[in-house]
């Protein structure tokens, strides 16, 4: 082949510029294979200089195989990249390898994934990282079931718990995929209020008691205050004290709760995540 044929392969190979591609086959004397390992050094390199850099868009992809869901959040700089085939193909590759590997206890740091993205992050011309990757196995009797928004950057994966014998299976995935859509329309953090974390209680009583004092409201005043601010800040942010989305009278405990007794069974919200 021809030097122009060459590197048209070469860019197909590896969406490498026109001109680097040349450069490569003349660095290595026209050997394809190495021209491409020329180009993969040289896009490490670039990407090094580029990790710094925030990865705001991005795309979730989930996987399963019957039992395991598998959930994966790739993240990238610009709309653009996350819409396109490679990088598309790339989340759902990664969401393979995590469905495939429930025995890994940090994703994030496997060196199989960082070598897959090390491989085809050169040709996005963008930061790329691996933002988040869960795996997860139902208990015996719980279902899990998972939300996508439209845009593929927002989801969540939720595990609902199933005491007894529903009357309707298919109505329990429905209620859990509900939950899991619900997650994501209103943000929920935590599944219910004793989940908080006690670190995170103090920071929002130390704005608390900062506004108030700016406000100059007495002390004695503001402790007596502050136990109803956590309780408002724990229905705005727990699942299970959040009002549901279609009825904003109800909480989604009592929703629970009702939909329990039509199913003849208990449901309950073990986990979830939200990405």
């Amino acid at each position: 082949m021809s030097l122009a044929e060459d590197i048209k392969v070469l860019r197909e190979k590896t969406g490498a510029g026109l001109m680097d591609c040349k450069k490569a086959l003349l660095e290595t004397k026209n050997d394809m294979e190495q021209a491409i390992v020329f180009l993969r050094k040289k896009g490490l390199a670039d990407m090094a200089k580029r990790s710094d850099r925030e990865t705001k868009e991005g795309r979730v992809s989930v996987k399963t195989n019957g039992k395991n869901y598998a959930m994966v959040y790739l993240g990238c700089e610009t709309d653009f990249v996350a819409k396109t085939e490679d990088f598309i193909k790339l989340a759902d590759e990664l969401a393979d390898y995590v469905l495939a590997h429930p025995e890994i206890t940090d994703y994030a740091n496997d060196e199989h994934i960082k070598s897959m993205i090390a491989e085809k992050a050169p040709k996005f011309g963008e930061n790329t990282t691996l933002k988040g990757a869960y795996n997860w196995t139902p208990a015996e009797g719980a279902v899990i079931e998972y939300y996508i928004h439209a845009d593929n950057k927002k989801a969540s994966l939720l595990e609902l718990a199933v005491t007894g014998t529903a009357k309707d299976a298919a109505k329990v995935k429905e209620i859990a995929r509900g939950l899991a859509m619900h997650t994501v329309g209103m943000q929920s953090c935590w599944v219910d209020a004793k989940d908080i974390p006690q670190a995170v209680i103090d920071k929002e009583l130390e704005i608390y008691r900062t506004q108030a004092l700016n406000e100059g409201k007495p002390e004695a005043a503001i402790e007596k205050m502050l136990p109803g601010k956590v309780k408002k800040f724990a229905k705005e942010n727990c699942l299970l004290e959040q009002m549901t989305i279609k009825d904003n009278k109800k909480s989604v405990l009592d929703y629970l709760k009702e939909e329990s007794n039509a199913l003849g069974c208990e449901l309950k919200v073990v986990r979830f995540v939200r990405f």
